[in-house]
């Protein structure tokens, strides 16, 4: 067994000093020493580590259910952009801390693409905060009754990747966005983003009751956004119903 890999390996399980000082031990103990049981036994640990850390990342996302681009039909819509889609699933947008809007029709498979990109950067070591614009207003209400507001945002703000579904959804009164204004303002620059809508960006307006903070929100929202569309027939109701195409009003620039 070679022991620079054994030195690794107590560098990775932050043992420093034994990292360092193997080599005086084996040469004071005089002695061939056999360190393939150890080199395997520290790998178990590394790899237990890995795992667990792995568990506490996605337990903290709060991600809804478990899911995947590889159990997305891709064919069953040939207008969505796989390619797109799969350049996002590369994760590089986080390292730069963009935006990926997914707009369009009901059904289409957003929610789905949004959770599996969430699901695969957490996998590979992001932190992620996982949400839907319903939840994080009621989010916010019960962590400004529980004087709370500040240890939900340091949770919201310290992750890498935000994942926020069905944007639209839900009017916010003038107190939730605000917050959610003062959010979207300080992740610029540190956090990477992803929010579905299957409502027309025409009337995100709604969302809030003050006109200036919509506009100002929305200007924060699609400054340098990777945008992709969804039209089609719904993923979600295939084989139950027929559904009509729905266009955004929104163009890309």
């Amino acid at each position: 067994m070679n022991i620079e890999t054994v030195k690794a390996q107590l560098k990775n399980l932050r043992l420093p000093t034994a990292s360092r000082e193997i080599d005086e031990v084996l040469t004071k103990h005089k002695k061939a020493v056999n360190l393939t049981w150890l080199a395997e036994l520290f790998e178990r640990e590394l790899d237990s580590r890995k795992e667990n850390a792995l568990k506490l990342r996605m337990k903290q996302a709060g991600f809804p259910e478990q899911t995947s681009l590889e159990g997305f039909d891709w064919s069953f819509n040939p207008e969505i952009d796989e390619a797109r889609i799969r350049e996002l699933a590369s994760l590089k947008f986080i390292d730069d801390n963009q935006i990926a809007l997914l707009l369009g029709s009901p059904g289409t498979g957003k929610s789905h693409i949004a959770l599996s990109i969430g699901i695969l950067a957490a996998q590979k070591g992001h932190r992620v905060f996982w949400t839907s614009a319903k939840r994080l207003a009621r989010q916010i209400t019960v962590a400004k009754m529980r004087d709370s507001l500040d240890q939900l945002f340091k949770r919201i703000l310290s992750s890498q990747l935000w994942v926020i579904d069905d944007w639209g959804v839900v009017s916010m009164n003038r107190d939730v966005s605000e917050e959610v204004f003062d959010l979207l303002d300080r992740r610029k620059y540190n956090s990477a983003m992803i929010l579905t809508s299957n409502r027309d960006v025409n009337e995100w307006g709604e969302v809030f009751p003050e006109p200036v903070l919509a506009n100002s929100t929305i200007d924060r929202m699609f400054e340098h956004a990777n945008v992709i569309f969804f039209k089609g027939p719904s993923y979600r109701l295939k084989g139950r119903i027929v559904t009509r195409d729905i266009d955004t009003a929104v163009e890309t620039q």
